[in-house]
């Protein structure tokens, strides 16, 4: 009987939409899926078991989708279909940002259709009405709810916004800030307790015990650059965390971290998930954004690797809160079918026993294709549903997945894939010397001009202040030159100079006061100085690394050098940017240029 009810209601809610949609594109034709989605039950929400979720004593594992029927008035107006989708296609967690940060003098349009809050002291009563009505949705279709409760980026408001309301820098170590001003913990508590303890208009029921919701999630894509933001930030996790559960005995929740690549990340990753109130490890992943060389075998590297982290380390359920493949770009992505990028993700996730993963994103379609969207009312993207909908029916029938053997046979919990990042650069020899007026004779090499680079983050920016190479954490960066074709040039040198203008690496301008790092300048291997760069600040300061045994020196065979730059990986280890040519009008250009080897002969002898 059950069962009959839930698919009546779910054609009538497809008549529904379909009627709604009418002349806005192509609609799906009905899929009614082979299990429906089991009705909410009061009182029932859903627990940890070790690395597992469940849900009435039965494990609980779940393909899910990120939603969006806060924002927008189309959004707004599609709450039913989206959830007429979810159902459709299996899917048993809608992950919903309940957020949205405005200024006093905000319009109507987006005091109506986007924010909670006009300033730190306006409530808008409108959009909580409207979360009523999300939560009442999704209880009618069985889907529950993970709430996302700030943003760590400037959409619709977030952490940018808290900052500017508080007159407080809203970047680089301003965002730091937002974890450690007490004014600013204090505007997010207030939003936090606002949500926890509201009582929906439209059922009644509080929001701490309301089995709807799943889990409240701290923030979306919380990231900290520096040792002390992550400390800040890690105290802010563990109050936040106590602070809900003071109210709420009765949800999870996940802190909201983006999720990992260097060192430094994973390992505060891991401290931040072994947090007590938090409940279970969250991920996103996105392989084609930062992550090094994409393929199936790397994304395998990364999956893995969260898996060994939440089960051997952390021993919590994993879940992949977001992940996604450009669909704009047609039914291919990256030489592969796009749905396949899809279904090895999913497959793998769940071979690891992971609990949950949810794509980005699922969406009504809106005048142009979006470059992650899925639409549920566009036929463009069924190949990618059809993936979706088929996980989607293997979770609800709790289908056992096939462990991956690779986790049974590792040993530690070192990382499982290759940290560092590589570039090949220019196969370029450099050796054109130039006789500089005092004698001495220089090679210049532009910082871009490498032969390979590697470290945790790598590129080439080319626009202000300075052009640079960049490399994060530890690494190194090789150039190869000749040296003067005249034997004596080398013969009657005295010293060999590398001269280069050179800071740390950190993200923007986030650079900590003690930020520098300590680069080795190798020639051929072989140590020529060690030095401390300077703080990163996008400008750098000239070092000179002198080699001045002449022995050594005189030994230099002719033909192809190795000049490397090495930062090793320890407590001084924050990178290296290596600079070039000045690209803000305000520098003096003349205080930047490339790299140089300056060749500097012997002093003459004095005459009487």
């Amino acid at each position: 009987m059950v069962t009959w009810w839930v698919r009546l209601g779910v054609g009538l809610l497809w008549l529904w939409a379909s009627l709604a949609q009418a002349g806005q594109g192509t609609v799906p034709s009905p899929i009614v899926p082979a299990q429906p989605l089991a009705p909410i039950v009061a009182g029932q929400f859903v627990s940890v078991f070790g690395t597992e979720f469940q849900l009435g004593g039965l494990p609980f594992r779940f393909v899910g989708a990120n939603i969006n029927p806060i924002h927008g008035e189309t959004d707004r107006h599609h709450t039913e279909p989206l959830f007429v989708a979810m159902v459709q296609d299996g899917l048993q967690v809608a992950r919903v940002w309940a957020l949205g940060e405005g200024m006093p003098d905000a319009t109507e349009w987006q005091i109506k259709y986007v924010l909670f809050r006009a300033g730190p002291e306006r409530t808008i009563e409108e959009t909580l009405l409207h979360l009523d009505r999300v939560l009442l949705e999704a209880r009618r279709a069985g889907v529950r709810l993970i709430l996302t409760l700030s943003n760590n980026w400037a959409d619709f408001g977030g952490v940018p916004m808290y900052l500017r309301w508080l007159g407080l820098p809203a970047d680089g170590s301003g965002k730091e800030q937002f974890y450690s001003d007490e004014r600013a913990r204090a505007l997010f508590r207030a939003h936090v307790g606002r949500i926890v303890t509201r009582v929906s208009s439209l059922t009644g029921i509080r929001y701490s015990d309301d089995p709807t919701i799943m889990a409240w999630e701290l923030m979306n894509e919380s990231t900290v650059d520096t040792p002390q933001g992550r400390a800040v930030r890690l105290s802010w996790v563990r109050e936040m965390a106590r602070f809900i559960k003071t109210f709420d005995h009765n949800h999870l929740v996940a802190a909201g971290l983006w999720g990992y690549a260097m060192r430094s990340e994973r390992a505060d990753f891991a401290a931040v998930h072994s947090l007590a109130d938090i409940d279970y490890v969250d991920s996103h992943l996105y392989m084609q954004n930062g992550q090094g060389n994409v393929s199936l075998a790397r994304m395998y590297d990364f999956l893995d690797d969260r898996a060994l982290l939440a089960s051997r380390l952390v021993k919590k359920p994993l879940v992949i809160g977001e992940f996604g493949f450009r669909t704009d770009q047609g039914p291919t992505y990256l030489g592969l079918p796009r749905a396949r990028w899809f279904s090895e993700l999913l497959s793998r996730h769940f071979q690891n026993q992971g609990a949950g993963a949810l794509a980005w994103i699922y969406e009504p379609f809106k005048a142009k294709p979006r470059d992650f969207g899925i639409y549920i009312d566009r036929s463009s993207t069924d190949d990618v549903r059809a993936v979706m909908r088929s996980f989607g029916q293997k979770t609800l029938r709790r289908q056992p997945f096939p462990d991956n053997p690779r986790l049974r046979t590792v040993t530690g919990d070192g990382p499982l894939y290759q940290v560092d990042q590589v570039l090949h650069g220019t196969n370029k020899i450099h050796a054109v010397w130039h006789k500089l007026p005092a004698g001495d004779y220089a090679l210049r090499i532009a910082p871009s001009e490498f032969r390979s680079a590697r470290f945790e983050r790598l590129g080439y920016w080319d626009g202000k202040p300075a052009a640079h190479f960049y490399g994060a954490e530890s690494g190194d960066v090789e150039y190869r030159f000749a040296l003067p074709a005249d034997s004596q040039v080398v013969q009657s040198a005295s010293a060999l100079v590398v001269e280069a203008r050179l800071s740390a690496e950190w993200p923007g301008v986030a650079s900590p006061p003690d930020g520098g790092s300590l680069v080795r300048v190798e020639l051929d291997g072989m140590l020529i100085e060690a030095q401390k760069t300077a703080i990163d600040d996008g400008r750098g300061g000239w070092l000179r690394f002198t080699l001045g045994d002449s022995a050594r020196l005189h030994a230099l065979a002719r033909g192809e050098h190795t000049l490397r730059f090495v930062v090793q990986p320890g407590p001084l280890a924050h990178g290296l940017c290596i600079y070039g040519e000045a690209r803000d009008p305000a520098l003096d250009k003349r205080d930047f240029g490339p790299l140089r080897i300056v060749l500097r002969p012997k002093a003459a002898s004095p005459t009487k």
